[in-house]
């Protein structure tokens, strides 16, 4: 509690913008705009600035007392509290605030949206007059982001309240779940959001009755929610429309291990369990059709076992467009067959299935309409792509090919895949597939297509030797690329490259941009950028991203800059360096300029 009012807020600077010759309290623009606009604007800040605006214009001296909006903060109002005062002085200064402004505003005004983060001690019932007071005013809004010593019971004013239409509950966080009592009287008739964050909930009848007093609910967020001795989680209801369940926690013995979930009214649904060691069974409700108006199905740590209510699942889903799998198990299924006519975006991440022979299970795609198309796996599948005449962009990251497959074998799984994603605008592929991607296209007999319609490749790269042959002959199959993007990974173990110069018909025509990524410097690196520039007839851009905590930057932009281009317009160097959470540009440098003499 102490460390989270340790954080310094930030400090707000007001800046009024006046007309030529005009003064601050009659001529800024701000203070003439309609009062509903003021409103807005000033609905971003929080409370305790919009009354310290009320000394920078005479017409906002007092218009702290009508806005709808109020968000107080107990860790922005002061800059470094404990450093004055003990946490139980600051939490009573804080109270002091919130009450001078409710008491001070004008009761007749609806409060549009009420924020509050700060702590409730025990045998406190500061937190419920507070709430009592809004109930009064019509609240619309209501976001509680609350640390409290004791379990917290939603007050029978603020259940009833008709005007109450967003509820969000943040009681903790992933270490610590504030307990929170369900009413048991009837109420939220006109509540159509419920966000809950970091709530234990305790009673599972209690729950299911707060669930259905609730007809007009139509998104429910959740994370991080624990639902102590509950087995099963039953959502029901006629109205929910986007339904989301992120890491719910199962690590405990007596922790959620099953949900059935009958909302025949649901456009998307996300299920998000676990801390990746339990996966939560979902089941086939008994009274439900499926989900006539589902569009978008995100499953993670989900277990089905009856994978025929997955196939029900799908095929009762006609509008569904966008459908990710993330560490699923199919514990009795050896063929995962996705058709779906509405399917747009499909992502398959590391799926599980039954049985102890590794990469036995096979895979069928038959979606006319999918667009992009993604999958991570821990070994190489065997999928069969059909009629993905829509397709434009993939993605294939594999973890490894897997010691216990013949080459033949992979080389005919992968080309399998290959054959199926030849029709694509963006390919992205793992470094994993290198050395047996080379060989089939070396080989020809296993795949002989081209990529005709590929403008922009992705390559994950070694140092390794078949690194070289591969992208060239990826280049060779791919006549129209237009962007070339490599990301080079940091493994230590490297063979030297020598890249004979010959013409490739999209470094000739067609190749416009390249993306070196956590670009260091190596020499096979730079016998790259010396064969793309040497070769890239129509190449404007070269972009370098630098790997992190790489400082010998001057000597190799030097050398780049020296090496002889084909190309005739002027090729833009876009250097870049790669940061920890950002990206920040360190200089743009025009290769022509160092040709001419500029000094760089």
């Amino acid at each position: 509690m102490e460390n989270a009012l340790r954080r310094k807020p930030k400090i707000l600077k007001f800046v009024v913008w006046s007309d030529i010759g005009g003064d601050c309290e009659g001529g800024d623009r701000l203070s003439n705009l309609p009062e509903p606009i003021i409103h807005h604007i000033f609905s971003f800040l929080e409370t305790i600035d919009v009354v310290r605006a009320s000394a920078v214009s005479r017409r906002w001296r007092y218009f702290w007392l009508s806005i709808p909006y109020l968000n107080f903060n107990i860790h922005n109002i002061w800059s470094n509290p404990l450093e004055r005062w003990s946490l139980q002085t600051t939490n009573e200064k804080f109270k002091d605030f919130v009450n001078w402004v409710l008491l001070s505003q004008n009761g007749s005004t609806n409060i549009q949206r009420f924020l509050l983060s700060c702590f409730n001690c025990v045998d406190d019932y500061t937190l419920y007059r507070w709430l009592s007071a809004v109930a009064q005013r019509n609240v619309q809004v209501l976001d509680l982001d609350i640390i409290s010593e004791e379990p917290i019971k939603l007050p029978r004013c603020l259940v009833t309240c008709e005007s109450l239409v967003s509820l969000k509950l943040n009681f903790g966080n992933r270490e610590h779940q504030g307990v929170l009592n369900l009413p048991t009287c009837a109420g939220f008739n006109r509540l159509k959001s419920l966000d809950l964050q970091h709530v234990e909930v305790l009673d599972y009848n209690l729950f299911r009755k707060f669930l259905s007093t609730c007809p007009l609910l139509e998104n429910w967020y959740m994370k991080e929610c624990f639902f102590r001795d509950f087995k099963i989680l039953d959502i029901s209801t006629t109205s929910l429309k986007y339904l989301t369940i992120d890491e719910f926690l199962l690590s405990e013995p007596k922790g959620l291990r099953s949900c059935e979930v009958i909302c025949e009214s649901l456009e998307a649904l996300k299920l998000h369990f676990g801390w990746g060691i339990d996966k939560c069974v979902l089941k086939p409700p008994p009274t439900s059709v499926g989900f006539s108006r589902l569009k978008s199905l995100d499953l993670k740590h989900v277990e089905f076992l009856d994978h025929s209510f997955f196939l029900k699942l799908i095929s009762s889903s006609p509008f569904l467009e966008n459908l990710i799998m993330d560490s699923c198990l199919f514990p009795d299924l050896r063929i995962l067959d996705i058709s779906s006519a509405s399917l747009k975006s499909l992502t398959l991440d590391r799926i599980e299935f039954g049985g102890d022979e590794l990469g036995s299970y096979k895979l069928k795609i038959a979606c006319p309409n999918l667009v992009s198309f993604n999958i991570f796996a821990l070994l190489l599948p065997d999928i069969t792509l059909e009629g993905l005449n829509s397709l434009q962009n993939a993605f294939v990251f594999l973890e490894d090919i897997g010691e216990h497959m013949e080459d033949i074998e992979i080389c005919h799984r992968l080309s399998k895949i290959l054959n199926g994603l030849c029709g694509v605008k963006v390919l992205k592929l793992s470094c994993t597939l290198y050395e047996i991607l080379n060989s089939s296209l070396e080989e020809g007999s296993y795949f002989s297509a081209s990529f005709n319609n590929l403008k922009s490749l992705i390559l994950c790269v070694t140092m390794a030797e078949w690194t070289v042959p591969l992208i060239i002959r990826l280049l060779n199959r791919s006549p129209n690329l237009e962007a070339l993007t490599i990301y080079f990974d940091a493994d230590e173990y490297f063979d030297e490259w020598k890249i004979s110069n010959k013409a490739i018909w999209c470094l000739t025509c067609h190749l416009k941009t390249v993306d070196l990524v956590e670009f260091k410097g190596h020499e096979n690196e730079l016998e790259l950028v010396r064969f793309l520039l040497k070769n890239g007839h129509v190449l404007q851009k070269l972009r370098i991203s630098w790997l992190e905590g790489f400082y010998n930057r001057r000597e190799i932009i030097s050398r780049i800059m020296k090496f002889p281009r084909s190309s005739s317009t002027n090729i833009l160097l876009d250097l870049w360096k790669v940061e920890t959470e950002s990206v920040t540009r360190t200089a743009i440098v025009n290769i022509d300029d160092v040709y001419n003499g500029t000094k760089v």
